[in-house]
């Protein structure tokens, strides 16, 4: 995890890991389990995932734009032109969604007790 990454955690949230005292990693790890962390969790990975995916639309448009452009090709194999080109561009946007939620999940939302309110800071962070 990177400096930024670290000043951007701990307005985020804390992670379990740096409570020292057992009965303080007790109460967090309950205090994680809550249904007011669990719904936040779910609202701030919604938010990620809706970050990547417009992220990935972004980098890769002009994949799926290839692909487009087969059917403006005067032939009987626009289909097969068509899937040749927008078969990789959603393999690329799919490596490129999957490896960019895990990694934000992994350091913003995986066993971190969340502060209520930084959905802006884990969006453009």
């Amino acid at each position: 995890m990177s400096i930024n990454q670290q000043a951007d955690l701990t307005h985020i949230g804390k992670k379990i890991s740096q409570y020292q005292h057992p009965l303080e990693k007790g109460v967090a790890n309950a205090l994680y389990q809550s249904k007011e962390q669990k719904q936040r969790r779910f609202k701030y990975l919604c938010a990620i995932v809706l970050k990547h995916v417009l992220r990935g639309l972004l980098f890769s448009w002009p994949l799926y734009l290839l692909g487009l452009a087969a059917f403006t090709l005067p032939t009987d194999y626009a289909w097969f032109l068509f899937l040749m080109f927008f078969i990789p561009a959603l393999w690329v946007s799919f490596i490129i969604l999957k490896r960019g939620i895990e990694e934000d999940y992994q350091n913003y939302i995986k066993q971190v007790i969340l502060n209520k309110g930084v959905l802006g800071m884990i969006l453009w962070g």
